[in-house]
Order: C-alpha cells, then sequence, then structure tokens
C-alpha cells in the first residue's frame, strides 16, 4: 500500500450541522456509512470545495486548503473525481461525449477498458435520456475516473444497481482503485459494499466522526 499521507482536518457549519472531521489516511479505499443528517454529503462537498470549510486539506503532496496560510484551491483546480447522487449527465450529449467533455485528447484504449469494466459499452452513442437510472449512475462512475484523477468523491454510486450489477462493480472499482493508488471516498449505507471495499470504515454522526475502523487486511499491509 502506498503510504503517501492525505490529511482532512477541516470545520464547517452547514444549517444545524457543525462538521468537524480529523483523519490522516494512505491511499486507501474508504467507506462513509451513518444516518441522514450526519454530514457525509457535506464532507464531500467540502473536500471538492462546493461547501465553505476551514483546516487544512492536502491529498499526497498537493494543498488543496490551509486556512492559516489564506489559501483554498478553486473547486475546478482540485483534480477530483466526483459521482452525486443525481448523475448530471448533459442531455443533449452522447455518453461518450459526456464523459470526453473537457478533455484535450482522447484516450480510446482506457475509454475502451473503463467501458468494458463499468458495462456501459452497449449504449456509448446514445443520450442520456435513453439510460435508465442504473446506467446513468455507471456513465457517471466513468466520466468521474476517465480523467484519471487524484481523489475519487462517490455518493452512493451503486445506489441504483441490480444486485448482481453491484457486486460486479464493487470488484471492477476495487481493482481499478488498487491500480491507480489513489484515496476513495465513497458514501454507502450497504454493509456489502463495506466489506467488499473498505480499508478504513468511517462512520460519522451529527457532524463527527463516531469511529475509524481499519479493516484487518489493512492493518496487517500496514504493518507489513
Amino acid at each position: 500500500m502506498n503510504r503517501i499521507q492525505n490529511c482532512i482536518k477541516i470545520t464547517t457549519r452547514v444549517g444545524a450541522l457543525d462538521l468537524q472531521v480529523d483523519s490522516r489516511f494512505s491511499n486507501a479505499f474508504i467507506i462513509i456509512s451513518g444516518e441522514n443528517g450526519a454530514g457525509k454529503t457535506t464532507l464531500l462537498r467540502c473536500l471538492a470545495g462546493l461547501e465553505q470549510a476551514a483546516g487544512q486539506l492536502q491529498f499526497g503532496n498537493k494543498i488543496y486548503m490551509d486556512s492559516i496560510a489564506g489559501f483554498e484551491l478553486p473547486s475546478g483546480h482540485r483534480q477530483l473525481g466526483c459521482v452525486w447522487t443525481d448523475a448530471a449527465l448533459l442531455p443533449w450529449l452522447s455518453i461518450e461525449k459526456n464523459i470526453l467533455l473537457g478533455t484535450e485528447s482522447v484516450d480510446s484504449a482506457w475509454l475502451a477498458k473503463l467501458a468494458d469494466k463499468f458495462e456501459i459499452s452497449s449504449f456509448m452513442q446514445r443520450k442520456p435520456h435513453m439510460l435508465s437510472t442504473g446506467e446513468a449512475q455507471r456513465a457517471a462512475l466513468v466520466r468521474a475516473i476517465y480523467k484519471r484523477p487524484s481523489v475519487l468523491l462517490l455518493d452512493e454510486p451503486f445506489s441504483a444497481q441490480a444486485p448482481a450489477i453491484r457486486q460486479r462493480l464493487r470488484l471492477s472499482l476495487k481493482s481499478m482503485q488498487a491500480a491507480m493508488q489513489i484515496p476513495v471516498l465513497m458514501v454507502s449505507h450497504d454493509v456489502e459494499d463495506a466489506r467488499v471495499l473498505a480499508h478504513h470504515h468511517w462512520r460519522m454522526r451529527e457532524g463527527k466522526l463516531l469511529v475509524d475502523v481499519a479493516h484487518i487486511g489493512m492493518q496487517q499491509e500496514m504493518q507489513a
């Protein structure tokens, strides 16, 4: 496991929610769970620069935010891959063009590999309105990964998937994270997601990390 350290030490207040998160971790797969209103999505939005927050935020050797130094990297410069609960695909573009939007050149081999692994190859030329909710969700996941982000933020990315597909997607995402060696922070209520994917399992309540569990496999790997 790559031991590059990532640091999240942020605070913010959104409505009645007082978010306070302080954690350091390697390039791990982190599952975040908790009751509705616990602050899971707000945490991801703070990391993406979509919510105001104070503190320190670092992934690898790149500083995203340092309030003491008065520095905050704008959202568009954070090299993030994000999947929110709404797939947010542009309706006038094909799925392929949605994925490639904003890229300077096309890596056809990488695109084909992702389309195959996440089971969207058969509808790359369709428009979003022609897709089921689960298909749109998978397309959004490929779009998030295609640009090879430094960090992947996922908010219930499998929620619309049938059980059999969901299991295959877990394995595809797990292998992709291992190959890319980037931190993945994924909100999920599914215990199977945590069992299969998590190096760490963060449980949140009222804006706080209630438990930060390092799974046994991760602990053994870090001690090796």
